[in-house]
């Protein structure tokens, strides 16, 4: 017993079977062999499954319950299996295999079943873990409504990508046409958008992602109006919040962004206002009254620019949509959304007016592990209430130890901004109960050999067997890797995307959700990166989400690639995640040494200069190198690095420096200035643009 206590999942077979011919009973001894064959490929179920059986604890076959039970067809019989026996597992292999992806993903397991054929009162919430087949449920539901006789079905979700794989599953599914033609599934930007074309037609380009003018994305354009290009200064007022930021050492840009955001999804835009005594959680920094005017202020500067240069960011389109909230007329019996925990409280007010209150009527579907985005979320506040509540804990997908390497993860960096949601509730997942590969973290020596190296692995895999590889690629936005993508000939995650004849992907870390691929590889895990080194640490929480969402899309095979340092949550979960070098693991195609994904550019393309010497100090203040920098810098940045500079009477010592570089030169040569800059502020100037003391 002592020696059969040592064995791990690394034990051999022929170790285990040397401990068996020990056991004089034979039937004992084949006992043994049976449990320890299974726990040694990871079948804990199974495994447990015998020890219940030989204790008696087990019930035969006809006593189990219906959600035990699967009913399946094999050849021209139709077989009933127990879940998790390694008959089930054994069957699940071969329909994988033999199916379409639309097949294997829209399968469906007695739980989940039973919440497909429920009939609720009036709204209802299933809380689901990452890999229970929530969107297989939405997608069937959907399904059992409109073929029950239900006039207008649709299926709504926030992300775009999403939207277009619950519309491969519909096609899929329907075989009737009737009943598919009742079903509608649109993202919420695609249904806003055609609510104000209809309330607003003499806006009906404004409202795109991409300028109609110039081709620009609004990632791009926020970043103009930010930094106060092209002659555009309406977000001085923000600057006061900015240089807080920045000597907090948090991206100010990134930070007010998504503050705009959460106004938007909190308060209707005539009530903006209500934002000034709004309780705001789940903020490290707390924003005083007067600095909230100046971002009420800032937010309407940037939906004016918006509108001037015909273009709309997310939360833009939701709050034009809630302006003719009262317009909105009830166009479906039924209402489903899929990933609910990411609609805030301004678009739940919309999903409300879409359908008349009545059985049935909304289904909310998600998981606040998963939430990712800041938003104001109040299923009370938006009009919705008498909630039945469901719950899926079952894990279909993963494998048992990317399960287990995701979820340690994830609890590890729990926030309790979570725990306070009054909408949803974290979920122990049970854990699937099938064993694949250990996840590995993989090094390499920069980024584009991190990237090189995964598109080799990918190709790999591919003539192997697996069906489906994606790249992911952490600290870029969906606009950088659509980029790298259309560069390097590889599709990239989005509502067109096909898994049977895209099989290789590449995504940002936010769009692979809802997806799953056989092998999944991250790149750019790296300290800095993960969590990202201009946030708050204590809003790091969302980072972790995304992070623990994409790792949850791999099947059998994740890879969290890194160059330097890892990221500490990865060296946090050593006990969960190997690590090795890539070379170990694959050999490095030149061929695909096509460098990096390309971020919005720091410095205002205009000024035709990547030279940040050449920028005022108001210019530099904005660009990432002026994190952490005190604000009484900041301020002497401002006033004396004017884009003009002056000297003293007889073109003696400098009064103002024209750029950032001459300013540097003047330190680096000598200290006559520091009395003007100040000795410390000098010093710290010194050490903020890598120059020696003098």
């Amino acid at each position: 017993m002592r020696k059969l206590t040592q064995l791990d999942g690394g034990s051999r077979p022929d170790e285990l079977e040397a401990l068996v011919v020990m056991i004089p009973d034979a039937d004992k001894a084949e006992f043994i062999r049976t449990v320890f064959t299974l726990l040694l490929v990871g079948n804990v179920d199974g495994a447990q499954a015998h020890v219940d059986l030989r204790r008696g604890d087990i019930a035969p076959i006809e006593g189990f319950g219906s959600a035990e039970m699967v009913e399946v067809e094999d050849g021209d019989e139709v077989r009933r299996l127990r879940v998790g026996s390694p008959e089930y597992e054994a069957w699940l292999k071969a329909f994988e295999s033999r199916s379409t992806w639309q097949d294997w993903f829209l399968f469906l397991h007695p739980e989940q079943e039973r919440v497909v054929r429920a009939d609720y009162p009036g709204v209802a919430q299933l809380s689901g873990v990452s890999g229970s087949g929530k969107t297989c449920v939405v997608v069937r539901r959907a399904m059992r409504l409109a073929e029950q006789g239900s006039d207008r079905v649709l299926i709504l979700t926030l992300n775009r990508s999403l939207a277009g794989l619950l519309r491969q599953l519909v096609d899929a599914a329907c075989a009737d046409e009737a009943v598919r033609s009742r079903i509608e599934v649109s993202s919420f930007f695609e249904l806003a958008r055609t609510l104000l074309v209809t309330f607003e037609p003499e806006n009906a380009r404004q409202y795109e992602d991409v300028t109609w003018k110039l081709g620009e994305h609004v990632d791009e354009v926020f970043r103009e109006y930010y930094r106060q290009w092209a002659n555009n200064h309406d977000a001085s007022v923000l600057l006061p919040l900015h240089k807080s930021l920045t000597a907090r050492g948090v991206s100010g840009e990134t930070y007010l962004r998504e503050e705009f955001d959460w106004i938007r999804s909190a308060v209707p835009p005539d009530a903006t206002a209500e934002y000034l005594d709004l309780e705001r959680s789940g903020r490290k920094f707390p924003i005083p009254a007067e600095r909230r005017r100046d971002l009420l202020r800032g937010l309407a500067g940037w939906e004016k620019k918006m509108t001037d240069v015909g273009v709309v960011d997310y939360l833009g389109l939701t709050a034009a949509l809630a302006r003719h909230i009262d317009k909105i007329a009830p166009a479906f019996t039924n209402v489903l959304v899929d990933e609910a925990q990411d609609f805030g409280t301004t678009e739940l007010r919309v999903v409300r007016r879409l359908v008349p209150p009545g059985p049935n009527d909304i289904f909310l579907c998600g998981d606040i592990a998963q939430t990712v985005l800041p938003k104001h979320r109040s299923l009370t506040g938006a009009g919705l209430a008498g909630i039945t509540r469901e719950r899926i804990q079952q894990n279909y997908r993963n494998s048992r130890e990317i399960l287990a390497a995701a979820y340690d993860l994830l609890t590890r960096n729990l926030h309790e901004e979570m725990f306070e949601s009054e909408d949803l509730e974290i979920l122990d997942p049970r854990f699937a109960n099938f064993s694949g590969p250990v996840p590995m973290a993989l090094a390499a020596e920069t980024l584009e050999e991190e990237i090189a190296y995964a598109r080799a692995y990918a190709a790999t895999r591919l003539a192997q067997d697996a069906r489906t590889v994606c790249v992911a690629f952490a600290g870029f936005s969906s606009r950088d890797v659509q980029g790298f993508a259309t560069r390097c000939g590889v599709t990239a995650l989005d509502g067109a995307y096909d898994p049977s004849t895209d099989r290789l992907v590449f995504s940002d870390l936010e769009q692979t959700k809802g997806y799953e691929f056989d092998t999944l590889i991250i790149v750019g895990c790296c300290d800095g990166v993960l969590p990202a080194h201009d946030a708050p640490p204590e809003e790091a929480f969302r980072e972790t989400c995304k992070l623990y969402v994409a790792m949850t899309r791999a099947k059998r095979e994740l890879i969290l690639s890194f160059h330097g340092a890892a990221s500490p949550w990865i060296r946090a979960v050593s006990g969960t995640i190997a690590t090795d070098q890539w070379a170990s693991s694959e050999v490095l195609e030149p061929a695909y040494l096509a460098g990096v994904p390309e971020t919005i550019p720091e410095i205002d393309p205009d000024t035709q200069t990547d030279d940040t010497g050449a920028l005022t100090g108001l210019q530099y203040l904005y660009t990432s190198r002026t994190l952490s920098l005190s604000g009484e810098a900041q301020d002497k940045l401002i006033d004396l690095v004017d884009g003009k500079g002056a000297r003293a009477a007889g073109g003696g010592r400098r009064l103002r420096w024209a750029n950032v570089g001459s300013l540097a030169a003047n330190l680096r040569d000598s200290r006559r200035h520091d009395n003007l800059l100040g000795p410390k502020v000098a010093e710290e100037l010194r050490a903020n643009l890598g120059l020696t003391s003098a």
